[in-house]
């Protein structure tokens, strides 16, 4: 929305309560204003007073002081962001950033709608606002979250360190929030030797980063590999850094794997089983 890198100066915007004003008369004004349209959108925002839409100019410019202008001039709420609106240190690369509504009354209030991470060039909209995507900015290039499996092999193409960044991003704000169902399914495969894996406990999903392609399996079947490879402590170090849920669903299928291979006459592989239960069991 605002700032997509430490001291680069990108747009703003200039916003009007949608449905009161038309959008041509409200494009004039601000031009009267010496603003110089750079966009549009429309955008939801939960305000003190209920969920309200507003029609959004983008420019290049700084906007302080619009929002009352604007309030004033039409009778409306009026919305403004920008610099001004950024709530944190911008030298620490990681901040909120926020509108500010001016109702016609003149009353306002500023409201924070997302989180920018400088250092993985992520933009993530919260719950105070609707019509605002996440994003990602990946070689210079800016991608919709979640990705998308086409996205994703582009991405794959630029190289190892652009595949680190998806792996740090899916970490820190959820493989589901930055990976799109469709791909995660697409890209689903088995366990094999020599990946590196990571837990997304919240997602309930492990992911394998392989020359440079993701898979990823869910975390009780990422147990039961570890210990059919007898990777014992490995397991237990999982199990215990879970939440209860992901906790309950690992033992529950490791029992009713434990009941299935000694039906079968696999004893060795059942007694691997009984040992992680036994081990989580003293740590519970």
């Amino acid at each position: 929305m605002l700032v997509s890198r430490l001291g680069v100066k990108l747009l703003a915007w200039i916003g009007v309560e949608k449905n009161k004003v038309e959008i041509g008369k409200f494009k004039e004004f601000i031009e009267r204003l010496s603003y110089k349209p750079k966009g549009e959108l429309t955008l939801s925002i939960k305000t003190s007073r209920g969920w309200m839409d507003f029609n959004v100019i983008e420019v290049v410019a700084f906007v302080e002081g619009i929002a009352r202008i604007i309030a004033k001039e039409f009778n409306v709420a009026g919305l403004e962001a920008g610099e001004h609106l950024i709530m944190g240190e911008t030298s620490a690369r990681l901040w909120d950033e926020a509108v500010r509504v001016v109702f016609p009354d003149g009353k306002e209030e500023v409201i924070t709608i997302l989180t920018y991470d400088g250092f993985l060039d992520i933009r993530i909209p919260n719950d105070n606002v609707k019509g605002l995507n996440a994003t990602i900015t990946i070689a210079g290039k800016v991608y919709e979250l979640p990705l998308t499996l086409n996205d994703l092999s582009e991405i794959y193409s630029k190289g190892k360190e652009w595949i680190e960044k998806i792996e740090k991003a899916a970490m820190a704000y959820g493989i589901n929030r930055v990976i799109s169902k469709e791909a995660i399914e697409a890209l689903r495969r088995g366990i094999k030797p020599g990946r590196k894996v990571e837990v997304d406990y919240e997602a309930g999903y492990v992911l394998i980063w392989e020359e440079g392609k993701l898979r990823t399996i869910p975390i009780p079947t990422h147990i039961l590999e570890l210990l059919t490879n007898d990777k014992v402590e490995d397991a237990v170090k999982i199990y215990e850094n879970a939440p209860e849920n992901i906790k309950k669903e690992i033992e529950d299928v490791v029992k009713e794997e434990t009941e299935l291979q000694r039906s079968l006459g696999r004893e060795n592989l059942a007694s691997k089983y009984e040992t992680f239960l036994s081990k989580i069991k003293k740590s519970q």
